[in-house]
């Protein structure tokens, strides 16, 4: 990552096969490449692209904080792209946090950018990319805009002040945009009730996951969790995200007692990692559950961790459309999710898992219990969530569609 505060860094060359028609170019724009859901699936969408009639190039910011795990995934997602021909620009003023002046700073490096590479269509991704760089794409004249929110902040979740900025600011954005994708129709929904922009704008394109390293997995689940440090017998149930407020990991750990009140060799995986860390360790010990709850931190082996458990819990506050849950339930994992977002789209209430209400441990403990209770509920949730998946969810199905 380089450390000055240019507008903009070229990294890449950019490459195209020949065509007898010239290609179109399209510049995506985030906010960051990290292990979330948005940057991955928007990674996926550009080396998807049909290089005969795209030129594609990819915009991203800085990193709230880099790991050691963060830089060798940057790394290895800048090598990926780059050995794919796609151009990528690095504009450090971009930032997740909301800051005046850096925001300025990242409009202007965009619209820089965007005078240079004058592409046809920019398709910016998440909140802040979408604000900054739609604006930028305004200022540069770009011919089609398109925005895909990856979820949205109406809810309330980081305040109602916030919140009610948020929709000011995206209605406003809205009328600079030809078309807004959302992951599910109920994001859709949403967006419209919030009066961002009528039907019309939108488009419902489910999120793709490349589904090939979870079909043909072929996984020995008993070694797999002698391996990880889980125990052989008992139920095992886990989860995979940031450990950040917003994905609920502490109702989770909260829910585990009244299943361990009838299951008592039952354990909980958290994979991932993130600032939460040891605050939700602390949670465990209070609650006198630390054996019983184990922290991989962040893996990269998921589909074969995925192998390893009986259930797959998302007890997230609000998610786009849970990358997670669909990699869980092309692995052919009953799931037990929040009713938020766009989670409702994906997991069908009572035949591929079950859903909650947020912040409710209690409803999540009697969820989990309901399903380990009857192995053979258990066994058909998880193979109907695995069939609704390779129907609706791949992510060629999901770029022939953008495009």
């Amino acid at each position: 990552m380089p450390s000055s505060w240019s507008g903009f860094s070229r990294r890449t060359a950019l490459k195209t096969e020949p065509s007898s028609l010239t290609p179109k170019k399209v510049v995506h724009i985030i906010t960051r490449l990290d292990h979330g859901g948005s940057a991955r699936e928007t990674i996926q969408t550009v080396l998807g692209h049909d290089r005969g009639r795209f030129c594609v190039s990819l915009a991203f910011g800085r990193p709230d904080t880099m790991t050691a795990d963060d830089a060798v995934l940057l790394k290895a997602d800048l090598q990926q792209l780059g050995q794919a021909g796609v151009a990528v620009f690095q504009v450090p003023p971009l930032v997740r946090e909301i800051n005046p002046v850096l925001d300025a700073w990242a409009t202007f490096a965009l619209w820089r950018m965007l005078c240079r590479v004058r592409p046809e269509v920019v398709h910016t991704h998440t909140s802040k990319a979408g604000a900054v760089g739609r604006l930028a794409a305004w200022l540069a004249g770009i011919p089609v805009v398109i925005h895909t929110p990856h979820g949205h902040l109406f809810y309330g979740y980081y305040g109602r002040f916030l919140s009610s900025l948020v929709c000011f600011g995206e209605r406003f954005l809205a009328r600079l945009t030809d078309r807004i994708v959302t992951l599910t129709d109920r994001g859709a929904e949403e967006h419209v009730r919030y009066k961002i922009a009528g039907q019309q704008k939108f488009v419902t394109i489910h999120g793709g996951n490349s589904l090939a390293p979870f079909r043909s997995m072929r996984v020995n689940a008993t070694f797999k969790r002698r391996e990880l440090g889980l125990p052989p017998e008992g139920p095992i149930i886990g989860t995979v995200g940031r450990l950040v407020p917003i994905k609920g990991h502490t109702w989770l750990i909260r829910a585990v007692p009244r299943v361990l009140a009838e299951f008592p060799q039952a354990c909980v995986v958290l994979i991932g990692d993130g600032p939460l860390r040891g605050e939700l360790k602390e949670l465990t010990a209070e609650l006198g559950i630390s054996p019983h709850v184990v922290f991989l931190g962040t893996r990269h082996d998921i589909p074969e961790c995925l192998a390893a458990l009986d259930l797959f819990v998302l007890p997230s506050l609000n998610e786009g459309m849970g990358r997670a849950l669909v990699e869980a339930m092309a692995m052919g994992r009953p799931v037990v999710a929040t009713r938020v977002g766009g989670i409702p789209d994906v997991v069908t209430d009572g035949a591929t898992g079950l859903l909650v209400p947020p912040r409710d441990d209690r409803a999540l403990a009697d969820a989990i219990l309901t399903l380990l209770r009857d192995r053979r509920l258990l066994a058909a949730y998880g193979e109907a969530a695995q069939r609704r998946v390779d129907e609706r969810f791949d992510i060629e199905t999901m770029v022939r569609s953008i495009e």
